[in-house]
């Protein structure tokens, strides 16, 4: 009976099979697997032994991955892709200002085409500025590889202090602080008369001085800063003016604006987000919000000055300096930077849009709108392709 249904699983299966060994085993057990017991496995496996046998190819037990099933994965990918690396996304689309994507470079292929495309890099994300008026203003996305050098530190402060006989006294009157027995208590009375001018005299003669007890008092957390070093070698004219617009981006939103007719009235230049993008963005810790503090520019970057035929510099070094506008602590180090507490997620990208400045909740609820429907566009996006 089991022959039977292996004879009419097989029935009209040789001679129409294409591809290579394994597509001929993996779809002779698919046929095989309909008829639905054990014997008719111990079939399908012997059939596969013999074909082994009379071609002497091995095969292997991995299904077979249809052309289309890899095409399809590749459209997903690549528009997943697209998606991501868009330089507008999470951008409000009510925002006066006028948005600029830059990257650099285009890509790491060779001049014969080899090579693949920049995978991970360094988000500069310029913030609108806290100005009544925005319209015309320029905020950009730049995509930058990541430098030789990628570093970040906490650094805390502690002040010396110490526990006086006035603290100690103020601490026991007003506190549970404790000066001993009476006789401490005398002790410590003509130490502090020894204090007086000529005092040093009665502790000369009475071996004793006053132990100022001292400590380490926490006195609060350095504002954190970063260096980001980049040298830009342009392979074509493109490239060249790409370097030269992200230059003029740095530099202008660094400096402030002015009001008034008088122009005495400063307006504060933009804040930046600095993100990651790639495969290592789940194990870099992120900078707050934080302000350009220098942009340094070395048009002759490379062993002697040369151009380009437009006259562009052929290499330019770039290096750039920020620090945090606040201060971190344990809740901000744990929600807004940390990588460990955030793989995954957009819980980090969506902390910095709103920049240091406190909002209204209503400005907040935009914000959160804004988000979600940018999430709401890459799920139907990626789904379109699917």
């Amino acid at each position: 009976m089991a022959f039977k249904k292996v004879r009419g699983a097989i029935k009209g299966f040789i001679g129409s099979v294409k591809g290579d060994l394994n597509s001929i085993t993996n779809n002779l057990d698919k046929k095989l697997a309909s008829t639905g017991n054990k014997f008719d496995q111990r079939i399908a496996d012997s059939l596969s032994d013999l074909l082994t046998g009379l071609t002497g190819i091995r095969t292997s037990n991995i299904p077979g991955i249809s052309a289309e099933v890899l095409d399809m994965k590749g459209s997903n990918r690549e528009a997943r892709a697209k998606v991501l690396n868009n330089p507008t996304r999470g951008r409000a689309s009510t925002s006066p200002s006028n948005k600029i994507g830059l990257a650099f470079p285009e890509d790491f292929r060779k001049e014969n085409g080899s090579g693949q495309k920049l995978t991970n890099y360094i988000h500069f994300r310029s913030l609108e500025r806290n100005v009544k008026d925005k319209t015309g203003e320029d905020i950009y996305d730049i995509f930058l590889y990541v430098p030789d050098t990628l570093q970040d530190n906490i650094s805390v402060a502690y002040k010396e202090a110490e526990k006086g006989i006035i603290e100690g006294i103020v601490g026991a009157t007003f506190g549970e602080e404790s000066l001993g027995s009476q006789n401490s208590f005398r002790e410590i009375e003509r130490l502090i008369i020894s204090g007086a001018p000529g005092g040093d005299l009665l502790k000369q003669s009475a071996g004793k001085g006053v132990n100022p007890l001292k400590f380490q008092l926490f006195d609060g957390v350095n504002f954190r800063t970063y260096a980001y070093t980049f040298n830009l070698r342009p392979k074509n004219l493109n490239e060249a003016k790409t370097i030269q617009e992200m230059i003029y981006a740095f530099k202008l939103s660094a400096l402030p604006g002015t009001q008034g007719e008088s122009n005495r009235i400063y307006t504060f230049p933009n804040e930046w987000a600095i993100r990651f993008r790639g495969p290592f963005k789940d194990h870099i810790d992120y900078p707050l919000v934080s302000i350009c503090t220098g942009v340094e520019v070395n048009y002759a970057d490379g062993q002697s000055f040369a151009t380009m035929i437009d006259g562009a510099p052929a290499s330019v070094g770039l290096t750039l300096n920020f620090t945090e506008t606040t201060t971190l602590t344990r809740d901000k180090f744990k929600n807004k930077s940390a990588a460990f507490t955030n793989s995954g997620t957009d819980n980090r990208e969506q902390s910095q849009e709103n920049g240091s400045t406190l909002i209204t909740t209503e400005d907040r609820d935009k914000v959160i709108t804004a988000e979600k429907e940018r999430a709401a566009e890459e799920a139907a996006a990626a789904e379109e392709t699917e």
